[in-house]
C-alpha cells in the first residue's frame, strides 16, 4: 500500500512546477503518493487543519514567521542532519524564516526589493550610473537631473519610479535605523512612531510633495509605459523580470538601496513558505518531499540556495547576482511579525496617500498607527 504525502497550497500559479516535482518523486519513490490540493485563501488552510484529514505539507504566499498558529513543526532539526544544506541556504533568508528560533518553512518567492536603473536615460542626461557606495542625497539629486517637465510642468520623464506602499517604504525606513514592530512582534508603539521611522517617512514623502522627482497619485505623464516613465525603479525581482522580457539585458543596471546618514545595510523582502504541518503522520517522508520540491527542483521562484543560484547561472548573471547577494542582508518585515499590522495595511496606505497629496503630518500620522499593533 502506497503511503499518501497530501501538500495544500494557496498558490496557483506555480502549479506546472509542484505537479512536475510530484511526478519526478513519485518516479523516484514507487511507494509514495503525493496529492495536492488548491486552497482559496489561508482560512481555508486553517479549516483543513482541523478536519481528519489534515494535510502534512502547506505552502503559503506569506511566511508564518515565529509559527504563532502552532500550525508548523521546526525544520531546524531537518536542516541540521542535512550536510552543508545550512551553509547553502542564504542567511538572510534563513534569519527571516527562523525568525523566534522556530524555522516554521523553507522560503519561496523570495524578492528583495533593489534601484534598477535605465543606462539608456542616464547617458542622455550624461550622468554617471550609481553605485553602491550612493547616499539618499545622491539619489535625490540624479532623480532631479532626471525628471523631465514641459512648459506646463507635465512629466515626460520621473527620476524616481516608486509605488505608494508601507511594505514598500520599509527598505529605506530600515536602512535609516527604523522600524515598524518590536523585534518580538507585539507592539508598533515605539518603533513606527519613533525619531529614526519619522525622520525616514518624511525623507520619503519629500520625493513625492517637494521634490516631485515621482508620480504623484493620479499624476498626468505622457511616456507610453511605466518602463518608459521612469528612469531609475525601485524594483522587486519581478519587476526585473518585466522589464528584461522585452528589453536587452545590456540596457539596465542595478544597484542597492541608497545609503542612509546612521543607518544599515539592511532591507526587506517578500517570501512564502512551505512547511510541514504538526498535524503530519509522516514528517521524515513530508521533509524528503520538501526538500526535493523546493531545494533539488523547485525553478519557477529565485533560489534559495547557493547551490541553485549558481546552476541556473544566477550568480554571474550582470542583474540577478545583485539580487542573490541583497538575499544575505534581508531582515524580518513587520508583515510577517504580526497578523493586526498586516491586516491594517489598506487604511496605512490611504493615510500615506494623504501625507503625499494633502501635506498631512507625518510625526502624527505614524504616532495614530500604533493602534494597529
Amino acid at each position: 500500500m502506497k503511503k499518501t504525502i497530501r501538500l495544500m497550497t494557496e498558490i496557483s500559479y506555480n502549479m506546472r512546477e509542484l505537479q512536475a516535482a510530484k511526478a519526478s518523486f513519485e518516479q523516484a519513490n514507487p511507494g509514495v503518493h503525493i496529492e495536492i490540493e488548491q486552497a482559496n485563501d489561508y482560512f481555508e488552510i486553517m479549516r483543513a487543519l482541523q478536519s481528519d484529514q489534515a494535510p502534512d505539507l502547506i505552502e503559503t504566499g506569506g511566511l508564518q514567521a515565529g509559527n504563532p498558529d502552532g500550525v508548523f513543526i521546526d525544520l531546524n532539526p531537518y536542516v541540521n542532519e542535512s550536510a552543508g544544506l545550512r551553509d547553502d541556504l542564504y542567511a538572510g533568508l534563513l534569519r527571516v524564516a527562523g525568525h523566534g528560533g522556530v524555522l516554521t518553512s523553507l522560503p519561496t518567492e523570495v524578492s528583495p526589493p533593489l534601484m534598477m536603473y535605465d543606462k539608456e536615460k542616464f547617458d542622455r542626461a550624461g550622468l554617471a550610473y550609481p553605485t553602491d557606495e550612493w547616499t539618499w542625497e545622491d539619489m535625490m539629486a540624479l532623480a532631479e537631473r532626471l525628471t523631465i517637465r514641459d512648459e506646463q510642468g507635465i512629466a515626460s520623464q520621473f527620476g524616481l519610479g516608486l509605488g505608494i506602499d508601507i511594505e514598500w517604504f520599509e527598505s529605506f525606513v530600515m536602512r535609516g535605523g527604523g522600524r515598524y514592530i518590536s523585534p518580538d512582534g507585539s507592539t508598533s508603539r515605539g518603533y513606527i512612531d519613533s525619531a529614526l521611522t519619522i525622520e525616514a517617512f518624511e525623507l520619503i514623502v519629500d520625493v513625492f510633495r517637494k521634490h516631485r522627482v515621482a508620480r504623484l497619485p493620479d499624476e498626468p505623464c505622457t511616456a507610453g509605459s511605466w518602463r518608459e516613465e521612469n528612469a531609475m525603479m525601485f524594483s522587486f525581482i519581478w519587476n526585473a523580470n518585466d522589464l528584461l522580457r522585452d528589453q536587452p539585458e545590456e540596457r539596465y543596471g542595478v544597484v542597492g538601496l541608497p545609503n542612509i546618514p546612521g543607518g544599515q545595510q539592511a532591507n526587506m523582502v517578500y517570501m512564502g513558505g512551505a512547511g510541514i504541518t504538526s498535524a503530519s503522520a509522516e514528517p521524515d517522508l513530508a521533509w524528503r518531499f520538501l526538500r526535493h520540491y523546493i531545494l533539488e527542483c523547485h525553478s519557477w521562484t529565485p533560489p534559495v540556495s547557493r547551490s541553485q543560484a549558481e546552476q541556473r547561472g544566477l550568480m554571474s548573471h550582470p542583474i540577478y547576482s545583485r539580487y542573490m547577494q541583497e538575499l544575505d542582508h534581508v531582515q524580518i518585515s513587520g508583515f510577517f511579525m504580526n497578523k493586526k499590522w498586516n491586516a491594517s495595511r489598506q487604511l496605512i496606505n490611504e493615510d500615506i496617500r494623504r501625507m503625499i497629496v494633502e501635506g498631512a503630518d507625518v510625526a502624527r500620522t505614524l504616532q495614530s498607527w500604533t493602534r494597529y499593533a
